[in-house]
């Protein structure tokens, strides 16, 4: 495994955060104290994607909801840009999407349910949110770049070669083409990560050395271990097509034993998937295990100094 360098770039995702680069010469350490990750607040941000109702990709849901995302990550310092491309379902008629770089934020079709995805698709938006905040005063800045990713779910019944991942598939396409593919650190998945019942999945296409960071920035705040190696799988989610196109330092955090202990969980794709499952709680737990994480890796001198 090649060894992680600073002078690279970091991605995280909600599917992804996809990294910024620059020379970061100096290493990364504030002016003032870091600011702490607020799960209460990333809670409120669930809270507010949960209101707007079904996000399904190409709906009004959808729209309402990357106008949300902008606002916060406005008035948290960041700019936003948008990757519009048009999808088509197998058979179906091509839909409008939109990726915001600055992550799945869409969530599932059913047509004989109500799904207003709390964890599954709310809870990596609202990490993400939160960490934007937490970060945005960091000085040198981390070389981060959080990318929110529409088309996440198949319209059909499960994600496979020709259904869902949409939008990571274009953005991963795109920055293939514009050779920043290439300069790319790390793809963190971030899915899945508001169960009150907090287990994260321990993928077996995910990166070892990645995965012990997570789970050392963990003991460093006195974390119980959230990566639970007895839920052990092969994760396919919007890390996947980076993955495919050769991305090696990949970890997918994502819990898949939604209200119980089994794979999936009870609550899994149904209309369970609401506020009763989810908690401030978790979330600030990951997200301050995540945020720890990545400024430990923002301080680590260039490869070679």
């Amino acid at each position: 495994m090649p060894a992680l360098s600073r002078g690279g770039c970091i991605a995280v995702a909600l599917w992804l955060a996809l990294a910024g680069c620059g020379d970061r010469s100096a290493p990364a350490v504030s002016a003032a104290a870091p600011v702490g990750f607020d799960g209460a607040r990333a809670f409120r941000d669930l809270e507010a994607l949960v209101r707007i109702g079904a996000r399904t990709a190409g709906s009004n849901g959808a729209e309402q909801t990357r106008a949300l995302i902008r606002e916060r990550l406005r008035q948290a310092g960041w700019l936003v840009e948008a990757q519009t491309f048009r999808a088509a379902p197998p058979g179906g008629k091509p839909v409008a999407m939109a990726n915001l770089v600055a992550q799945h934020f869409d969530t599932k079709s059913f047509a004989d349910q109500t799904f207003v995805g709390a964890n599954d698709g709310a809870s990596g938006v609202a990490v993400l949110l939160e960490l934007a905040r937490a970060t945005a005063g960091d000085q040198p800045p981390l070389p981060l770049q959080l990318a929110f990713v529409d088309g996440e779910e198949a319209f059909g019944p499960t994600i496979d070669a020709d259904d869902g991942l949409y939008g990571s598939k274009a953005l991963a396409k795109r920055m293939a083409d514009d050779g920043e593919l290439a300069k790319l650190r790390a793809v963190i998945l971030v899915d899945m990560v508001g169960d009150r019942d907090l287990n994260l999945a321990l993928d077996f296409g995910s990166s070892a050395e990645l995965r012990d960071r997570f789970d050392a920035a963990a003991t460093k705040l006195g974390v119980a271990p959230l990566i639970d190696t007895r839920q052990a799988m092969s994760v396919i989610d919007d890390h996947t097509p980076f993955e495919e196109r050769g991305v090696r330092e990949i970890l997918a955090l994502i819990d898949f034993q939604y209200g119980a202990r089994v794979s999936p969980g009870p609550r899994w794709h149904t209309s369970a998937d609401d506020l009763s499952g989810v908690s401030a709680d978790s979330l600030g737990r990951f997200g301050r295990v995540l945020v720890q994480m990545l400024r430990d890796l923002g301080a680590e001198p260039p490869r070679g100094s």
